[in-house]
């Protein structure tokens, strides 16, 4: 495989390289961890040499490489999302589905491109797509890339070939503190702590960082309650591993991403920390 100006991720490459060399390269690709720019940059290239017309693939050049590198290749679908959290629906599943029945317009394959699956992809889409993935329609590659593959089911981890990107990212240790102080406060006895951490948000920047690290914190907890190793903190995964059901979970993380959005909306910052501490409590004590 031709690697062009895919820099770094010298195991990844060699396990692509025996694969393709082997001709046993997988109909479905989950590509984990790394940063979102490494994972969509991985997920292009992988496009790229899904509908390259050249001998060696992908050789950047062709007409098929160029539309498929600048997004504009008619055989491959990048999954929309909906909805305040930009989830993907089981009816859009349903119609990637039934395009992938249909055979490529101008390449030999076609591609299917789901990112960020471990929050836009809720369980009873991926369990509508499970079908199709155990018995793939021929010349078909689905792509899906995830912080965390563990959040997704372990079907639909088991249907494809997990890929993990190295991951250097430098953590803000305040941001950190205080995303800490949040998870606890969710499940603390008293409201105090999670208010008290709330009424710390100042600016939207820090803000936005913190409620990304929470988001990592719970899904730590959640990959925690199901035997798999915490990433962030485990002693946090701990403890919300404690009071928190998968259900709420999946509802806290929703909240969280919510939140996010409405930060970059220009949402003042404290109607922002009262709904969620609201909203927190609301759901961790909901039984």
């Amino acid at each position: 495989m031709n690697f062009l100006d895919l820099q770094g991720n010298e195991r990844l490459k060699s396990a692509l390289n025996s694969l393709e060399s082997q001709n046993r390269m997988p109909h479905a690709i989950i590509i984990n961890g790394g940063t979102i720019q490494s994972r969509e940059k991985l997920a292009t290239h992988l496009a790229m040499w899904a509908v390259c017309s050249n001998d060696t693939k992908p050789c950047g050049q062709c007409k098929n490489c160029i539309n498929a590198k600048a997004k504009a290749h008619s055989d491959i679908y990048y999954a929309k999302g909906e909805g305040k959290t930009d989830s993907f629906s089981k009816d859009e599943i349903k119609s990637i589905i039934r395009d992938a029945s249909i055979k490529p317009n101008q390449a030999d394959r076609k591609v299917y491109i789901l990112s960020e699956c471990d929050r836009r992809f809720p369980p009873i889409p991926q369990n509508v797509l499970l079908k199709t993935l155990e018995e793939p329609p021929q010349d078909v590659l689905f792509i899906l890339t995830c912080e965390n593959s563990n959040i997704l089911l372990s079907t639909i981890r088991s249907r494809a070939t997990i890929f993990t990107l190295e991951s250097k990212v430098e953590i803000d240790e305040e941001a950190m503190r205080l995303a800490k102080e949040i998870a606890q406060g969710i499940v603390a006895p008293s409201e105090i702590g999670l208010l008290k951490a709330t009424y710390k948000f100042k600016d939207r920047e820090t803000t936005h960082l913190v409620l990304s690290y929470v988001v990592a914190l719970l899904r730590d907890g959640l990959c925690f309650s199901t035997g798999a190793k915490a990433i962030t903190d485990e002693e946090t995964a701990k403890l919300l591993c404690k009071k928190l059901t998968k259900a709420q979970y999946l509802k806290l993380i929703e909240i969280t991403l919510t939140a996010q959005t409405r930060v970059m909306q220009n949402v003042s910052l404290s109607l922002i920390g009262t709904w969620l501490c609201g909203e927190y409590r609301r759901i961790s004590w909901q039984r």
